[in-house]
């Protein structure tokens, strides 16, 4: 008799238990293909990871030294816009004469590396005058950077405020380690610089400053009197041009103004992986890690001729150069980075750049400085 039950025909379907094994064991052999080759594409997939992230640490620094760079030197001079402004950048660059990096072990040390120091003003601290002892206003009341004093007036009281206040006022504005910047109101902007060395003393209607004396023709500063290095460069020695912008006398109607440069350098303190530094006001911040090239250059206005040179100078030292930014037209930044050493002994690639385990990635920039492409 036949079977119309339809639980017993529901008991009888199904699969049988060698059925069930034959899936299991096709199931594991797909799977363990899979992750087999999920584990083959591992290191190329965090390979292109470590890429993209280095590609984008690149942009991001180079970015951050554009926006920097673009308005370098601007606000100098109060209330007035003088063409072909002889400051607001300055270039360190280094010329090894051996090689700079050790190619077995693919590091970089501090002689691969060029300083860019972006010199803006301390917005914060409002420009000053100077004068002498007897702080006066006029325009025979004058010091001179190259003695170890110079004075300043206070600044114009406020409401109630005597003069004598306003000079510690004046004088609270400064600091030992200040870099600052003298700029005539006459004479085409001659400019000198000095850095505190003491605190400021406060005198009845004077501040006076100490600082290293300053050679009095062609700038001989050295580093601890201007770390900056716009006037401590030995080519500017050499450079008549920039010369006539230097000045040592500055009197009532000129200006004493504090810096606040922001400056870009590689720390190799640790000598694996080199640092692209952002310091600005004491405080240091890493834009970029892994650091192994960092190169600025100057293309430069040929006053004699009015024409732009298209070449872009990376030695200060070069003839129609020397660290002369009155003839700054532009500044062109390469950066180099290049992806975490990979240290596994069975990787077998190597880049084409310095042959090292890891990848590299390059970023150049050119940049016009507003205040130095006013000739255009």
């Amino acid at each position: 008799m036949k079977n119309t039950n339809p639980r017993n025909r529901a008991v009888m379907s199904g699969f049988t238990l060698i059925e069930f094994l034959v899936a299991m064991t096709l199931f594991a052999v797909i799977a363990g293909s899979t992750f087999s080759l999920f584990r083959q594409h591992e290191p190329y997939f965090t390979s292109q990871q470590n890429l993209a992230g280095t590609n984008i640490a690149m942009q991001n620094a180079i970015t951050q030294i554009q926006l920097d760079l673009a308005n370098a030197g601007t606000g100098f001079f109060p209330g007035v816009n003088i063409p072909s402004w002889p400051v607001g950048l300055s270039i360190v660059n280094q010329l090894p004469t051996t090689p700079c990096n050790n190619a077995a072990t693919y590091v970089y040390g501090p002689t691969c590396f060029d300083t860019l120091n972006i010199l803006t003003m301390n917005s914060t601290v409002a420009p000053a005058h100077p004068t002498d002892s007897t702080g006066g206003t006029g325009t025979g009341n004058c010091s001179n950077a190259t003695s170890t004093t110079f004075y300043v007036q206070p600044y114009t009281p406020i409401g109630s405020e005597t003069v004598a206040q306003a000079a510690t006022r004046t004088a609270q504005s400064f600091k030992v380690g200040d870099q600052l910047i003298l700029i005539t109101s006459g004479n085409g902007g001659l400019v000198n610089t000095f850095v505190l060395t003491a605190s400021p003393i406060v005198g009845s209607n004077f501040v006076e400053f100490t600082h290293v004396a300053s050679a009095p023709t062609y700038f001989t500063n050295g580093l601890a009197n201007d770390p900056l290095q716009f006037t401590a460069v030995s080519g500017m020695q050499q450079s008549p041009a920039y010369a006539s912008k230097l000045g040592n006398q500055f009197c009532g109607p000129d200006w004493v103004m504090k810096l606040m440069p922001t400056t870009y350098k590689v720390d190799t303190s640790v000598p694996t992986d080199a640092k692209l530094d952002r310091i600005q006001n004491g405080v240091t911040n890493v834009i970029a890690e892994q650091v192994i090239g960092f190169k600025v250059g100057a293309a430069t206005w040929n006053d004699a001729t009015s024409t732009s040179s298209e070449t872009y100078h990376f030695n200060p030292n070069d003839v129609g150069y020397y660290n002369d930014f009155t003839l700054v037209r532009s500044v062109r930044i390469s950066l180099i980075g290049r992806t975490n050493p990979d240290p596994d002994p069975t990787n077998t690639f190597r880049n084409t750049f310095d042959g090292g385990p890891y990848q590299v990635v390059g970023s150049t920039v050119v940049v016009n400085p507003r205040n130095m492409s006013m000739n255009d």
